[in-house]
């Protein structure tokens, strides 16, 4: 097997192993719908997420991403859409709730004023068979995510 062989396979393998998703069904199942109760403010969002395991089960986090404006005299401006959701309904896609905190924390590090405080809905319970999770849902998106929405200066929106 040749040098370029060898590598093209490890390229291959790499992108499998990438492409795995490991969340189990009723993981996938309580995100489809949880996104779906997100209701936006103003005009359009896109839900994203980020999930992972740990020894107490799934943590989830939610929010609502951002709209950045390209072109025109907004160049460059980020929006971060405002939304409301219905926490009864969110309540019924738990089998039982063990926990629900509010918090709402200042950040002193933050570039811009809407980011200068933070709030975030922390739910921890159990979903379906005895499935440990939290779920936290996020007033605006975290730092490291980038818009998903982009808008044009004649209102055309399109996804990132």
């Amino acid at each position: 097997m040749s040098i370029e062989e060898l590598l093209e396979q490890m390229e291959q393998y790499r992108l499998r192993r990438e492409q795995q998703d490991y969340r189990p069904d009723w993981l996938k199942q309580f995100i489809r719908k949880a996104a779906c109760l997100f209701e936006p403010l103003a005009d359009f969002g896109r839900v994203g997420y980020d999930c992972r395991v740990d020894e107490r089960g799934w943590i989830l986090c939610m929010y609502l991403g951002a709209t950045e404006t390209i072109g025109g005299p907004l160049d460059g401006h980020i929006d971060h859409a405002g939304f409301r959701m219905d926490l009864k309904h969110l309540q019924s896609l738990f089998v039982r709730i063990d926990r629900m905190e509010w918090y709402s924390v200042a950040n002193k590090d933050s570039r811009t004023p809407e980011q200068s405080i933070r709030s975030l809905l922390s739910v921890h319970g159990v979903v379906g068979e005895a499935n440990e999770i939290k779920l936290e849902l996020m007033a605006v998106p975290p730092d490291f995510v980038g818009p998903g929405l982009h808008c044009r200066p004649n209102g055309m929106i399109f996804e990132t």
